[in-house]
């Protein structure tokens, strides 16, 4: 007798502990990894410098065409970046540029605008072409208008379309006004339009 209820007991214990383990299960399974699947995008679009403060006072845009992949994290306050910039349209455009770092989302304010758009502060290191002073850290305002996810789901390629819109400043090697002080507050405007490639939308 008291083995059938030592038996009983156990099986009750077992059956008890069943749904824990798999709703243990669930839970690990349901957790974004560490480092996301990357995505690929072409922006196409111009480059404007001494937009805001030049030596030269003239104001300049060039077609630039753009080419980067980000990756996502478990955190939605972090993603990576990488990518090349060309102004090839033109020979006296800049030439090729590199780019890579953070995204930090500024998921609050994100959040309100309902995935329509996107703004985030991007920390770069931006290194430029032969003729270059080597790699750069930069400072970017970046922001998104998520066009083809709101609007365009279902349409083939335009799911991953909008537009983007980057104030990118300069903090190290820093140039200098026309009274030879610092200028920090003399960005490079990127604007146009952006696709994702890879995955399909």
């Amino acid at each position: 007798m008291k083995r059938h209820a030592f038996v009983a007991t156990l099986v009750a214990c077992v059956l008890s502990l069943t749904p824990l383990t798999t709703s243990a299960a669930q839970d690990t399974t349901s957790k974004k990894p560490l480092i996301g699947a990357p995505t690929f995008s072409l922006l196409p679009g111009g480059l404007t410098t001494c937009a805001v403060s030049c030596d030269s006072g003239d104001s300049k845009t060039d077609f630039n065409a753009r080419f980067q992949t980000v990756i996502p994290t478990a955190t939605p306050w972090l993603a990576f970046v990488a990518g090349l910039q060309w102004g090839w349209a033109d020979t006296s455009a800049h030439g090729p540029i590199g780019f890579f770092g953070g995204i930090v989302p500024i998921v609050p304010l994100n959040d309100l605008m309902d995935g329509w758009v996107s703004v985030s502060i991007d920390p770069l290191g931006v290194t430029t072409g032969p003729g270059g002073k080597g790699t750069n850290f930069v400072l970017e305002g970046a922001a998104t208008l998520n066009l083809g996810a709101k609007m365009m789901k279902t349409v083939p390629f335009l799911g991953g379309f909008g537009a983007y819109f980057l104030v990118d400043q300069q903090l190290s090697r820093v140039p200098r006004d026309a009274n030879g002080d610092k200028d920090y507050w003399n960005p490079a405007l990127v604007w146009g339009a952006f696709f994702q490639i890879a995955p399909w939308p």
